[in-house]
This record gives structure tokens, C-alpha cells and sequence, in this order.
């Protein structure tokens, strides 16, 4: 059994060795990712973590950002529920290192999954590693997109443990397939895990189709697979059931078919040209604001290199017999046309209005991971039949080939000038100001397609040349793979680094920063500190480019802006009607006190009262504080408001209204018809928690009482005086209640109960894959 492991850990190791070369700033020079992906989550975490360690509970609701949002339900601050990462925090691997493990643990699933398929070492290790080291997963650590990468990474894992299932039906193997996918489930990236699902499905119809026996034996595989399914699905229960209850009320889920509108899920959507991109890696301009493709921006392209896709052509043929190839072949291409988009909507267009869930996705060009993952695997069966020996066939091929790449360099040698004019007259015109900018950047398009051009010739003569060798036995076949497999991880890596790292002609910039910077970055400043003395309670407003910058949830600042792409859609419609709040009524209404400003202000609304440095990623930036004239208190007595049927209507209306947002309101389902007069109240005291808003009120009659925070029915719940009341709708994406006469006590309070539920199903399930795996484990040692 030991000589048995010993490979794995080795390969283990060198895959270990590969990314520490990789990535060595961040092991050891203390750099890290500083991506507005990156710190935007960072910021609202470290709040978060305040909040948890203070309140004791895990938190379901953070203030600091659009006024207020959920956490879990929005798959925000999930990583206390992941299990691996709550095991291995125990020994201090977090953070960034816990990113990096799980880059090994992708390329260990590749190469685990092709030995499954008795694969040499070499090729098991290139299909590994060629996953490992994608461009698609590099640049989601560099750029802050961990659950993306650890989600990712569980594919290929998923996938063996599927076929395991399909192969024996074992106990040990039932629990395997409910752990991996469990797993991939509360790492909560819900996209990939939800394209990991939709292929398992795949692999399992070709499996059931190819190798069908009798209808009993078909039955069972599938009762298999699907306990381990089930089993998955309440270990992340934690997660979804809180989610799931959101979607609706988010801007992913409220469209009028229950997903993404269309336009908002094709974004970044691929074109079929941009397939280029897999070969050619600086084709459309790489990344950054060379880009010239079809995206709104992208900072990677998706690049194979050209010894993977020629080991993958040669691995589709070679094993053209073995259903998992044909699995791989087929994932892909529906993966290719998924991935199109809006670009070629016809099979996009049926999984969008048909396909369960899938219209609550956007980013269609995210599904190439699956291409990543298919192309390496091919990549390594390719290895595998090349150690094998080329055929006549494969010595012609390898002869063409030759002699279509000594064309293509003489071509090339005595057109360049013609062919760089052609490139540069079909680049699109940049969309900045100034001519030397302009020519700036399109050198930097036309270095960055030659470069790659000639990466792309000087690949494919190595290639060629060490088949040559191999064909005349000048090195044996072991030694032939080892060269082959490095030449290709090594084109692969020279991107990689380009990512990680890039050149100053590249006109992008590295996303590495020293972790000393971030720190100094979320210290409160003198900004903070200024509004932190202020007195009352109140929200910021971050006015231009500070609308998107979360880090003020680090001062612990409730801001009425931020980043986030899951936004309660009421909100997110507000956003969109004012662009960005750029209302005072609508400010007041959200009881904003002070506005920061990038540059000076200059309005009647608004008075100077600070000017200072504010601390961001991109430098220190200075700024101006304004006291926004007549504030709105968080919570007070509407004297009239207007029956609305809808959101819709109700924003309409508070943004045409004459009396502004706060006096006149507009409620929906408020038992009345028309316009409607209220009593006077007044809020006596005002006691506010992390899920709690208590208040004493007083009234003068029946009155309606208006809370400056965002309505959202599935969380926040109301009592007064104990009993439970209905909270309503108030302008559309506020809230209020109505209050008989006299004093009360009104208590707003956040629902855990679906939260609390899903936490004990998820431990529940934990148990059970345990005991599984005991009793198979105990039933494989009586079988042996």
C-alpha cells in the first residue's frame, strides 16, 4: 500500500513546488491580491468577523453597504460554513493559502481521475497540472475570485467519484461522491457547482447508455448516484436553503421569469472568434485596456497552448473507444456553445428558459472552465497514446504539419509590415482621450498578438522537433513524454506569469500588493475617524468613483453604496433610477448625513465640513466631506401616503413626487385605496443590533411609522408589543408599519430560522457521509 501512494505523494509535491514558483510573492514576499474583487469582500469580512466575534452568532445581515444586505442568502462571508476550511483554520491554513491548496488539490483530481483510466504517470500528471495551471484559474486568485477557484476545483474529483459510483455502487464510493460534491456545493461558487452537476449528468447518461446491462442493474447506479446527490445537497443545506429563499427578492432571481433579465445574464457572453484566444493568447489584446474583443472588459484570455490542444486532438482520437473521451469530447463542445451566449443563442436561448435555474446565472463565458478541465484531460490521454509510439498516419500528419509552420515563418518574415498594417487598421478605436494613449495601446495589441504569434511558432518547432527526435529513437519513450509534458506546462506557465506578473509594455498593472499596504489601507484615516465622532446615527454617501468602494464597512461606516452582484433588487431599481442615489431627497430619505467626495462640491444641500485623505488600493486619494443640510432621521412618522400596486409604481411616484421622498410616502398593500392622512408620532428611543431595531413610539392616532431600512419580507420580521405585524413596502424599497394610538414597543428582528435549520440538516448529513464511510471502509476490509 505504501509503494502504491508513494507516486501520488510525489506528484503531490512537484505539483506543490509548481505553484509556490508560480506564485512565489505570495508565500514569501507577502504579497496579496488587491483586485477591487479582492478587497471589496475583504473589507465586509473583516467587519463581519468584528461582528461575529463580539455578537457571538454568525452573522445573517451586514449594514455597512446599499444600506444594508444579507449575508448567507447572498453568498457573502460563507467561509465559517465550509467545512475543510473551518478544519483546516484549526492549523492556520486560511486566507490565501487555503486558495493555494485547493490549485493542488484541482491538479490532484486530474491526475487521480486519469489514473483511474490506467494512464502512465507522465500523462496523468500533464492532465493534472495543465488544470491546475489555466489561465482561467490563475487569474481567478490573482484577481480575488476564490470560491470560483475552489469551487473549480472540485470537478474533476466530482467526476471520479461519479464514475466510481456508476463502476460499483460501494458504500465507501456513495459517500465519496456525496462528500466531493457536498463540498464543491458549500464552497458556494453555485455557477460552477451548478455546470459540475449539469456534465455529471452527462457523463452518467453516456456511462448508463454505453455500458447498459439490464434495466435493474441501470436502476440501481442511478438510486446510487442519486443518494449521493441527495446526501450533498443537505450538506451544503447551510448555504442554499437561506439562498434559495432570497433568489426572489434579489436581482438575480425578480425578473418576470424568476432568473437574470437575459441582457443582464449574456454578459460576457463569447464570441466564437474569441475561440482564438485558446491558441493564441494575445490575439484580442490580452487583458486590460488592450482588449479589443467582443466582452465589456476581461483580464485573461482562455488560452490551452498549442501542445495541449494538438495532445488533446491526438488523446480524442486515440481513445475514441473509451466512453469517458467521448464524454469529454461532448462536454466541451456543448460547453463551447454555452458559452457563446447571446453570440449564438439557439441551444443558449433553450437552457435559459428551460433548463432549471440556469437563467439566474450570468458570465456564459464561465462555463470554459469545463473546456479547461476536458482539454486537459484529453491532453494527458494524448501523453498516454503518445508514449505509445507514432503510427504512419501520425508521421504524415507530423510531416504536413512541419511543413505548414516552415510556410506559415516564411510568410510571415516577408509580410510582417502588411500583416501589422492589416491588424492595426481592424483594432477598434480605444475609448480614451489622447492621441499617444491611443498609440500606446495599440502597440501594445500589436506586441501582444506578434509576441504570442511567435510563442505560438517557436512551440510548434520544439514540438515538432522532439517527435522528430523521439521517431529516430534519440530518446527513449519515457524521456520523449517528460520533454513533451514540460514544453507544454511551460508555454503554459510563460501566460501565467504574464498574468501574475505583467510587463510594463503590457499597459496592465500586477494585482499583487504587499499585505502591509491592504493594512494600511483598512486602518480607519482620518476621514473615518472624523465621521466616526460624529454624533447620531446616520449613513454615508460615497459620491462618483468611491459609489463602488466597500472598504468603509472596515470603519465599520454604513454606506448607501458598494459592490456587490447579488443586490436586493429593489435597491438595485432605486440605484438604477437615480443613477446611483444622485438625489438629495432620495439621501435624505435613506438617511444619509455626509457625502465624500472625490473633488469639490458645489450645492445649495450640501455643507463643507472636512477635507482629508482617504486610504484606497489604487493610492491615497483626497477627499471632501459634506453634511448633507435637514437629514432625515433612520426612523420617523409619515403625516400621508399613497396606495401603490407595486415596486414599480411606488418608486415612480416618490421620484415625481413634489413633497419629496420622506413626507408624502407610497405603500404598498396597505389596505387602502387612494391617498391616505395619518397622525403624528414620535420615536421616543432607538435601540439598534446587529439583527435587532427596537423602538419606543408614541402617537397621536392611527399612524404610519417609516424605517430607513431596506424592506426585505424573507428576513427582517416585525412585532409591537409582542404580537407579530406586517411590515409594508414604503417608497418602494423601505419599510414601514402602522401603529394604532397610543406608546408601543416595536421590534424589528432578523428570521435565522431557515438559517438554524439548514446549519443542523448540514451537520446532520456530515454525520451520516461519516458513518458511510466508516461502514464501507469496514465492509471493503472483510471483502479483502
Amino acid at each position: 500500500m505504501k509503494n502504491a501512494l508513494r507516486p501520488y505523494f510525489l506528484v503531490a509535491f512537484v505539483f506543490c513546488a509548481m505553484v509556490a514558483t508560480l506564485l512565489y510573492q505570495v508565500l514569501f514576499l507577502g504579497m496579496v491580491p488587491s483586485s477591487p474583487d479582492s478587497t471589496g469582500p475583504m473589507a465586509t469580512s473583516m467587519a463581519l468577523d468584528a461582528l461575529r466575534e463580539s455578537s457571538g452568532m454568525y452573522p445573517l445581515w451586514q449594514p455597512w453597504s446599499f444600506s444594508g444586505m444579507p449575508t448567507v442568502e447572498a453568498f457573502t462571508y460563507l467561509n465559517g460554513l465550509y467545512y475543510p476550511g473551518i478544519a483546516l483554520s484549526l492549523f492556520h491554513i486560511d486566507g490565501l493559502l487555503l486558495q493555494l491548496l485547493h490549485l493542488v488539490f484541482a491538479a490532484m483530481g486530474g491526475y487521480v481521475l486519469l489514473r483511474f483510466f490506467r494512464l502512465r504517470h507522465m500523462a496523468a500528471f500533464l492532465g493534472g497540472a495543465a488544470f491546475m495551471l489555466n489561465p482561467y484559474l490563475v487569474t481567478m486568485f490573482v484577481y480575488g475570485h476564490g470560491s470560483q477557484l475552489m469551487s473549480a476545483a472540485y470537478m474533476p474529483w466530482v467526476f471520479w467519484a461519479g464514475l466510481r459510483v456508476l463502476d460499483s455502487r460501494k458504500i465507501y464510493d456513495i459517500a465519496l461522491l456525496a462528500l466531493f460534491a457536498g463540498l464543491q456545493l458549500q464552497r458556494a461558487h453555485v455557477q460552477i457547482a451548478y455546470y459540475t452537476w449539469m456534465f455529471l449528468c452527462l457523463l452518467i447518461v453516456i456511462n448508463v447508455v454505453v455500458r447498459y446491462t439490464t434495466l435493474r442493474e441501470t436502476a440501481g447506479k442511478l438510486a446510487a448516484v442519486s443518494l449521493s446527490l441527495v446526501l450533498a445537497l443537505a450538506l451544503a443545506a447551510a448555504v442554499y436553503m437561506p439562498a434559495l429563499a432570497y433568489t426572489p427578492f434579489s436581482v438575480r432571481g425578480a425578473s418576470a421569469g424568476g432568473g437574470a433579465a437575459y441582457g443582464y445574464a449574456t454578459m460576457w457572453s463569447m464570441h466564437p472568434t474569441e475561440l482564438l484566444t485558446f491558441l493564441v493568447p494575445g490575439f484580442f489584446g490580452f487583458g486590460g485596456i488592450a482588449y479589443w474583443g467582443h466582452m465589456p472588459f476581461t483580464d485573461f484570455p482562455n488560452y490551452a497552448g498549442l501542445i495541449i490542444l494538438l495532445l488533446a486532438l491526438g488523446g480524442a482520437w486515440a481513445g475514441r473507444r473509451e466512453p469517458f473521451v467521448w464524454f469529454l469530447v461532448s462536454s466541451m463542445l456543448v460547453a463551447l456553445l454555452l458559452s457563446f451566449g447571446s453570440f449564438w443563442s439557439p441551444l443558449y436561448d433553450l437552457f435559459y428558459h428551460f433548463a432549471p435555474f440556469f437563467s439566474r446565472f450570468r458570465v456564459p463565458s464561465m462555463v470554459l472552465i469545463v473546456v479547461s478541465l476536458d482539454l486537459s484531460l484529453l491532453a494527458g490521454f494524448g501523453l498516454h497514446a503518445l508514449g505509445k509510439g507514432l503510427d504512419k498516419g501520425a508521421i504524415r500528419i507530423l510531416k504536413g504539419g512541419s511543413l505548414v509552420l516552415a510556410l506559415f515563418i516564411v510568410f510571415f518574415l516577408l509580410f510582417e509590415p502588411s500583416i501589422e498594417s492589416w491588424f492595426r487598421s481592424a483594432f477598434p478605436l480605444p475609448n480614451v482621450e489622447g492621441v499617444q494613449l491611443v498609440r500606446l495601446i495599440e502597440d501594445a495589441r500589436w506586441n501582444q498578438l506578434k509576441g504570442s504569434l511567435q510563442g505560438v511558432v517557436l512551440g510548434s518547432a520544439l514540438f515538432c522537433g522532439l517527435l522528430w527526435l523521439s521517431i529516430r529513437q534519440v530518446f527513449s519513450d519515457r524521456v520523449t513524454l517528460l520533454f513533451v509534458a514540460a514544453l507544454a506546462l511551460g508555454d503554459i506557465l510563460l501566460v501565467d506569469r504574464q498574468i501574475v506578473d505583467p510587463s510594463r509594455d503590457s499597459l496592465r498593472s500586477s494585482q499583487l500588493q504587499a499585505e502591509a499596504v491592504l493594512d494600511k489601507v483598512f486602518s480607519d484615516g482620518d476621514v473615518a475617524d472624523f465621521l466616526k465622532n460624529e454624533p447620531g446615527i446616520f449613513r454615508i454617501y460615497p459620491a462618483g468613483g468611491l459609489f463602488g468602494e466597500n472598504r468603509f464597512a472596515a470603519a465599520g461606516l454604513e454606506s448607501v453604496g458598494g459592490y456587490h452582484p447579488a443586490k436586493i433588487a429593489r435597491y438595485d431599481a432605486l440605484l438604477k433610477r437615480t443613477a446611483n442615489l444622485a438625489d438629495t431627497g432620495v439621501l435624505r430619505m435613506l438617511n444619509v448625513g455626509y457625502v465624500i467626495a472625490p473633488s469639490p462640491l458645489d450645492h445649495p444641500e450640501l455643507e463643507g465640513v472636512y477635507e482629508g485623505m482617504l486610504r484606497l488600493v489604487r493610492g491615497r486619494q483626497d477627499v471632501w466631506v459634506y453634511r448633507l443640510r435637514d437629514p432625515m432621521p433612520r426612523a420617523w412618522f409619515a403625516l400621508g401616503a399613497t396606495a401603490s400596486e407595486s415596486a414599480e409604481q411606488s418608486l415612480s411616484g416618490m421620484l415625481q413626487s413634489s413633497s419629496g421622498p420622506a413626507e408624502m410616502v407610497f405603500v404598498e398593500d396597505g389596505g387602502w385605496e387612494g391617498q391616505r392622512s395619518f397622525a403624528r408620532g414620535e420615536v421616543l428611543a432607538i435601540d439598534r443590533g446587529p439583527e435587532r431595531l427596537s423602538m419606543n413610539v408614541s402617537s397621536e392616532g392611527d399612524a404610519l411609522l417609516v424605517v430607513s431600512e431596506v424592506f426585505y419580507p424573507q428576513g427582517w420580521k416585525a412585532s409591537m408589543d409582542g404580537s407579530p405585524v406586517r411590515v409594508h413596502p414604503v417608497n418602494g424599497v423601505i419599510r414601514g408599519v402602522l401603529v394604532p394610538e397610543g406608546e408601543h414597543h416595536i421590534v424589528f428582528s432578523y428570521d435565522r430560522t431557515l438559517f438554524e435549520n439548514g446549519r443542523r440538516y448540514s451537520l446532520a448529513a456530515a454525520l451520516l457521509i461519516v458513518m458511510l464511510f466508516a461502514g464501507g471502509t469496514l465492509l471493503r476490509r472483510k471483502a479483502s
